[in-house]
């Protein structure tokens, strides 16, 4: 498989940004899920099949993430040109969560966990996806 990569050093509610010019799969994930996926191994990520740019992902935890666009599978590839920013998160936003989430989500924010590394793996599994 063919793709772009680049990794960001980035805190917890930055903005990683990415423009696209053809529709395909944006993908956020850590080092270790990188490495997976290099390898062709299970691994998780968060984003999917974008059709419209930008696609913004509102980093969960502090890490090195790093955004994978994928051009086409091994058998038909295709052009793709992407670029790729961090932005500082919005201060005047008081929360990530929208207003039509599901009611189990906006509890997550909203501190029914009982600590904020249950209230993150939560998130995580809300969000995460896995492939292998």
């Amino acid at each position: 498989m063919k793709f772009l990569h680049q990794s960001f050093e980035a805190k917890k509610k930055e903005i990683l940004e990415v423009e696209i010019d053809t529709a395909t799969k944006v993908k956020f994930m850590t080092a270790n899920d990188l490495k997976a996926y290099k390898l062709g191994k299970t691994y998780q990520y968060h984003g999917g099949l974008f059709e419209e740019s930008p696609v913004r992902f509102v980093v969960p935890y502090d890490s090195i993430w790093t955004v994978v666009v994928e051009k086409g599978s091994y058998r038909a590839p295709m052009q793709v040109n992407a670029t790729c920013r961090r932005i500082a998160p919005n201060t005047s936003v008081r929360s990530t969560v929208a207003m039509d989430a599901p009611p189990h989500v906006r509890a997550l924010e909203s501190g029914a966990a009982n600590d904020e590394a249950g209230r993150i793996a939560a998130e995580m599994n809300l969000a995460g996806r896995s492939e292998g």
